[in-house]
């Protein structure tokens, strides 16, 4: 059973889709990392987004570049419900740098949050 919110650590890996694959392949030797769907998910762009398990966590290598995120990692939850996100998304919003709340082609539900601190926060609800 999940237990929410689940984390998911976020690799943004700028450049063509091959160098997020080579990604993959080099984690996948470093540390038996497993593809956790049978395709690669491209995005509205067409660019790839990989879904991997590391010993039970799961890592997205995602495009670096003309997306939200900031640096090169990034935390992101995955909640169950739409309440569990909009209570997280209204305590580290208190105070943010930015903050948006909306919906995405891969989300129910999708915020992204730069709190008090600078920490960069991406909460969804997946579809």
């Amino acid at each position: 059973m999940l237990k929410s919110p689940d984390l998911l650590v976020v690799l943004e890996i700028s450049g063509c889709d091959e160098k997020r694959i080579e990604a993959f392949e080099l984690y996948q030797k470093a540390f038996n990392a497993k593809n956790m769907y049978d395709n690669i998910m491209p995005d509205e762009s067409g660019q790839i987004h990989i879904m991997m398990e590391i010993n039970g966590y799961k890592f997205g290598i995602f495009p670096g570049e003309g997306h939200n995120l900031r640096g090169n990692v990034s935390c992101q939850f995955e909640f169950e419900t739409e309440g569990e996100l909009r209570k997280a998304y209204d305590v580290l919003s208190q105070e943010a740098q930015e903050h948006s709340i909306g919906t995405d082609f891969w989300c129910k539900l999708i915020a992204m949050v730069t709190d008090k601190f600078g920490v960069f926060w991406c909460l969804c609800v997946p579809n």
